[in-house]
């Protein structure tokens, strides 16, 4: 029997639907064949090395040879497309699945026909990663998307890759349960101990660990913090070790490691974000990821399926400026198909900050809401704020 064929029409934002499409059938073919639209800077043909890269992860025999299998057209002139699949796919091959999601209308309807006349036996379908649906156009097959994306195929679905994942739990100089605590602790307590961290954080900035703090009086004072709320606090993060070496009636404690003082400097809150996150069962989460060629990094990284959502999480204040690049950040994932989710300890935000995320399409998640980060994170995931379209 002849070798079963898929063929792919790329076009669009991402890989993210070429990508979908075929793991859902990857099963039931032996080769690939795409069809790429034309692009000044050759973004589709990068779209389509990455879905050979993800495919062939999955299935090392899956066919694929570039000169025989790939034609590039000019998506918007029906009679060349048309032209053109005739020589990509002659009669001759055994043509099953066709996967027409994000071709311009006239490279779709030249496929299209082109298909129905020669191979009406092949699944013709439309991948929806908005209604995360696949829809068949000819033919029969599931609606349902069971195949998933992790965070690094979304990723590397867009052209980009992983440089580093920045956070690891290990080198603390506590264990996850401890961290589970201290998180709990913070966010339960939330209008306190933001007070409590900003007087910390002055600290903090000051040296490398290991070292000694030495918190004033009157900075405790001034944040309109009781002695006995301060100490309470202190003593909790010191029972879970992330500090030492507390002295009640000096202020003082002893911070060993950089990886402990970037914890209480704000990653505690990315922390607390992504094991609430873990527990809405998502296809895929990850942590503080760097990715090549961004300003910054993605502190919460949220797949499920094929729709992206991505978080900042910054605690104390935050400005335009962070807005910025978290947008800046969603435009290369996606677009609109990114959800954008900028979480502080803040207990209030104002108006005008509030407007200016609007404008960029992100949420704000602010104070007492971080006790509900889980229900917000699956709620904006399945039916965002911001519309994916």
């Amino acid at each position: 029997m002849s070798e079963k064929v898929f063929l792919a029409l790329v076009g669009g934002r991402s890989a993210t639907p070429t990508i979908m499409g075929a793991l859902q059938f990857l099963e039931e073919f032996d080769r690939i064949k795409f069809l790429l639209c034309e692009h000044p800077t050759n973004i589709y043909q990068t779209f389509q090395e990455k879905t050979i890269e993800i495919l062939k992860a999955q299935k090392k025999e899956l066919i694929f040879e570039k000169e025989k299998d790939i034609r590039i057209v000019n998506g918007n002139d029906f009679e060349s497309v048309y032209y053109t699949i005739r020589e990509l796919c002659s009669r001759n091959i055994n043509l099953k699945f066709v996967n027409v999601t994000s071709a311009p209308q006239e490279m779709a309807f030249a496929v299209y026909n082109y298909v129905r006349e020669n191979y009406n036996e092949a699944v013709v379908f439309n991948v929806n990663t908005n209604k995360s649906q696949l829809t068949p156009l000819w033919g029969n097959c599931s609606n349902k998307l069971s195949k998933k994306l992790t965070v690094e195929n979304y990723v590397s679905a867009c052209a980009i890759e992983i440089f580093k994942r920045k956070f690891k739990i290990e080198e603390l100089s506590f264990n996850e349960e401890q961290a589970e605590k201290i998180v709990n602790y913070l966010v339960n307590n939330v209008e306190t101990s933001d007070r409590i961290l900003s007087i910390l954080r002055t600290e903090l900035q000051k040296g490398t660990p290991p070292k000694t703090i030495t918190v004033k009086e009157k900075d405790i004072l001034k944040e309109n913090i009781r002695r006995e709320e301060f100490i309470d606090c202190i003593k909790f993060l010191s029972d879970n070790k992330i500090i030492s070496k507390f002295n009640e009636i000096t202020y003082s404690f002893r911070i060993e490691k950089q990886s402990d003082q970037a914890f209480l400097s704000g990653d505690w809150l990315e922390y607390f974000v992504y094991l609430e996150g873990k527990k809405m069962q998502f296809d895929s989460i990850e942590l503080s990821v760097e990715l090549n060629d961004f300003k910054g990094e993605v502190d919460v990284f949220c797949v499920h399926n094929a729709n992206a959502l991505i978080c900042e999480c910054k605690t104390g204040k935050f400005d335009t400026n962070d807005l910025t690049n978290l947008e800046s950040k969603a435009i290369k994932l996606g677009g609109k198909y990114c959800v954008r989710l900028l979480i502080t300890t803040s207990q209030k935000v104002t108006e005008e900050l509030i407007n200016k995320a609007k404008n960029r399409q992100i949420l704000i998640v602010a104070g007492e809401q971080l006790k509900n980060i889980g229900t917000i994170l699956k709620k904006q995931m399945n039916d965002p704020d911001f519309s994916r379209s």
